[in-house]
């Protein structure tokens, strides 16, 4: 491969020997960066490419807030085995766009539950492993150092890294502003304290974890609990009570017994999980019950994995847009219902960002993680058994499963593609027996794979810009950490480092020029040229240049300027005829030519790109950053996001077998296209005076990112609502009729209905030898709570006594009641 990291700006002059390949390369840097030898290096990444939380902790928690990172210290060219006195922090830092994230303070409720939940007591800003936000004053936080990671229990493998396990950020910066991308400073300290290295990390966190399109009161009739939808007027909550209500129908059904007493071992309510929750005020952790690798929890008794109950459960429900079962979709949509995608777009690294030729995403989550059941499978170890690089990438140009690269790890059958050749595969049994993952697998000098190229999910070059600042800053340019002299001291060109670098790389820069025909010469040594440069040397996927270069060219007297832009294929014709050629290679690049186009929002563009030369083949160098470019032949068809406007560009060369085109560029303008809103509302249909309803507009734009603005009308002469989730008291019991307005610009869609308020809801007492209390069954929800006083102090809690039904009649039985005592009914909310 080209990569080669330039000389010094003075033009180095050299005389090759004559015979074989006397090929002279002087070159010189394109753009500002000014690479240099390396004393020191911190390469630093997300251990997994994104983290999620919940959005609210009041419920329920399937995870906590846990970030973590890992860092790698280069010294003198080497990775650093020892702490030895050197230090690594982490503290805020802004991105582009001024966002800036320090402090996990009023930034959602986990701190209020935590202890609940996780048995923790935290102090502000500490996370549950220990490590801690820097806190408003950006106070930096120390790694620790390891040579051994223990993921899990009973497990071990060994490393070389400083690590900062669960730091509890929130995707929302210091401003409030949403951000799921947020930036950290790694710095590299020595003994005396004096910093040495940095880089910028993402530390990716999303709380678009969601399950409320099928699970918020009113929505999928097929979703909803046998006691009916909960109507809280707390849209964080509604869903998630209605899930537990769900829960607690289905476990009492199918495995009473179990159930029981997985609720007594671990302290919940005996009457289930939602009445712990709106009775008892206690959260649930999932992981209490089912095992979690994530937080390295065990199962109560035989209960199945989270990640095992939750997958293979909603396998077979129908996704309520696509009309497909989740199991049958291909699509990453299916997953993104759940998972951060439709805001957060976590699959965004190199495999997530490819393209097909029709526009469309090359790759699902499908391609690497199966179906929905596959996930979902008992016999699978959720976060441990995941697929791996070889199953893709299967080996050399010269030695692979038949093709270099797949865009699936699974064979036609079904089953995951066995690679010939280890030459991208992660390291076997790690981090354990029988598994080979690529967030603990290491090659190149003892760096982990992460540290080259990036976390899972966000593999280099990501799509997403914050992304790729760290190795924009480290090498000058996105992509694959790849520049050698950006870690190393030196570089020596000889037959001990002729393939000796990552994955077989051979050094690059005036060295290797100087070098290389003396591999070259031999049948041994042009076959590892062959392996990336291809069989027939014209170059591969393998051989693409990693940054921009410009190589000054003197074969035999002969000099010309060789310019290869990032992604250019290298093979030997791009100089002379061959390898087994001492002749400049005169024929003509083929050439291409800048293009502009016109299109609007939510339209498709076919743009005819201008190639000449024979057999000159368009290749789409960097898609574009608002869209996605299809190639068919000359037709490039530009595919704008929906609702982009604005001006986006595309970069596309052209390649005939022996060289390249210049890089040219596509700018495409996007105008507003037509655009559309449509609404529904979800309200309940009755529900009982003096208690507020709960009315939610859910709105679906059409090509358009702009914001919906609302307009309720509760049909009782109050003033009107603007906001999406409404709360609505009704003073009187009866028939009113409200509508909503959902405005887009120049457009707007309205939704209304009628809700029956009844009589407001009111506990009588009936005395007797055995006092019963009762009050009228009702949609909403309601908790009978005792006290001994009606001041606050000692506060009052939830009856425990049984609740009987007799013709919509709700009624429990004291006896022997307190001289003073209170009853009263509080709405669950």
């Amino acid at each position: 491969m080209c990569s080669a990291v330039p000389v010094a700006d003075a033009l180095l002059l050299m005389k090759i020997k004559p015979g074989f390949l006397r090929l002279l390369l002087i070159l010189s840097w394109v753009g500002s960066f000014s690479p240099r030898a390396a004393d020191y290096q911190v390469l630093g990444w997300n251990n997994l490419g994104m983290h999620c939380l919940d959005s609210d902790y009041s419920v329920f928690s399937i995870l906590p807030p846990y970030n973590t990172i890992e860092a790698q210290l280069i010294v003198d060219g080497r990775l650093q085995t020892r702490a030895d006195g050197y230090t690594v922090t982490y503290e805020a830092v802004a991105d582009p766009d001024g966002s800036f994230n320090s402090t996990a303070m009023e930034k959602g409720n986990f701190y209020q539950f935590a202890t609940a939940l996780y048995g923790a007591q935290l102090a502000p800003e500490a996370g549950l492993a220990g490590w801690s936000m820097p806190g408003t004053n950006n106070t930096p936080q120390a790694m620790l150092f390891e040579s051994t990671n223990r993921p899990a229990a009973g497990v071990e493998t060994l490393v070389n890294w400083f690590r900062a396990e669960g730091i509890p950020i929130a995707p929302f910066d210091d401003a409030g502003r949403k951000n799921y991308y947020p930036l950290m400073r790694l710095i590299a300290r020595n003994a005396a304290g004096a910093a040495v290295a940095s880089n910028d990390i993402v530390l990716p966190v999303s709380d678009e974890m969601d399950c409320r399109t099928c699970h918020a009161s009113g929505t999928q009739t097929a979703a909803q609990p046998a006691a009916g939808w909960v109507w809280s007027g707390n849209s964080e909550r509604d869903f998630r009570l209605n899930i537990l209500r769900l829960h607690d129908e289905h476990q009492f059904a199918t495995h009473a017994e179990l159930y029981q007493e997985a609720l007594a071992a671990r302290q919940f309510n005996p009457l289930g999980l939602y009445r712990g929750v709106v009775a008892d005020g206690k959260p649930v952790l999932c992981a209490t019950c089912h095992a979690s690798e994530a937080l390295g929890t065990a199962s109560f008794g035989t209960i199945s994995p989270l990640t095992a109950a939750v997958h293979s459960k909603h396998a077979t429900v129908m996704d309520p847009e696509l009309n497909l079962t989740l199991d049958s979709s291909s699509h990453r949509a299916a997953c993104y219902r759940c998972h951060p995608g439709s805001a957060t777009r976590c699959l965004r690294g190199a495999m997530g960002g490819a393209i097909a030729s029709d526009g469309s995403m090359a790759m699902q989550c499908q391609s690497c993680h199966g179906s929905m059941s596959q996930v979902g499978s008992r016999d699978r170890v959720g976060w441990f058994m995941e697929p791996n690089c070889q199953s893709c990438h299967t080996g050399s140009a010269t030695h692979n499963n038949g093709q270099i690269r797949y865009t699936s790890v699974f064979e036609a059958n079904g089953n995951p593609r066995v690679a010939v050749n280890s030459l991208f595969a992660t390291q076997p049994d790690t981090p354990a027996a029988g598994l080979s993952l690529y967030r603990f697998s290491a090659g190149h000098g003892g760096l982990q794979c992460s540290a080259c190229h990036g976390s899972t999910h966000a593999e280099f070059p990501a799509t997403h810009r914050n992304d790729n600042l760290r190795n924009e800053k480290i090498q000058g340019h996105a992509g694959v950490t790849a520049e050698c002299m950006s870690c190393h001291v030196s570089m020596p060109a000889d037959n001990a480092t002729a393939a000796g670098g990552p994955h077989g790389m051979h050094p690059i820069g005036a060295s290797w020029v100087r070098f290389h025909s003396e591999v070259a010469e031999s049948n041994t040594g042009r076959q590892k040229c062959a392996a990336c440069h291809g069989a027939d040397f014209r170059g591969s996927v393998l051989s693409r240049a990693f940054g921009p270069r410009t190589l000054t060219v003197d074969i035999e007297d002969t000099v010309f300027t060789l310019k290869l832009f990032q992604g250019a294929t290298v093979g030997c014709f791009n100089c002379h005829n061959g390898p087994h050629s001492e002749d400049v290679n005169t024929s003509a690049a083929p050439t291409v030519q800048n293009v502009a186009a016109q299109t609007t929002s939510g339209t498709p563009v076919p743009i005819t790109i201008p190639v000449t030369g024979a057999n000159a083949n368009v290749v789409i160098i960097a898609q574009p950053t608002h869209g996605s470019v299809g190639l068919s032949n000359t037709i490039a068809t530009y595919f704008p996001d929906p609702g982009f406007v604005g001006t986006d560009t595309f970069k596309f060369a052209a390649w005939n077998g022996q060289k390249n085109s210049e890089l040219a560029t596509a700018t495409v303008a996007v105008a507003t296209g037509p655009y559309s809103v449509t609404v529904r509302a979800l309200v309940p249909p009755e529900y009982p005076a003096k208690w507020p309803a709960a009315f939610t507009a859910v709105p679906l734009p059409v090509n358009t990112t702009a914001a919906v603005t609302y307009e309720w009308d509760f049909g009782d002469g109050s003033p009107r609502g603007t906001n999406r989730f409404e709360t609505h008291t009704y003073q009187k019991p009866g028939t009113y009729s409200w509508k909503v307005i959902a405005q887009l610009g120049a457009e707007s869609a309205r939704a209304q209905g009628m809700i029956v308020v009844g009589d407001p809801i009111h506990p009588r007492v009936t005395a007797g030898p055995v006092t019963h209390i009762s009050w009228a069954q009702s949609t909403a929800d309601a908790v009978l709570e005792q006290a001994a006083t009606l001041t606050s102090v000692p506060g009052w809690i939830a009856a425990t006594n049984e609740v009987h039904t007799t013709s919509g009649i709700l009624s429990v039985e004291v006896t022997d009641p307190l001289p003073s005592q209170f009853f009263r009914l509080r709405q669950v909310e």
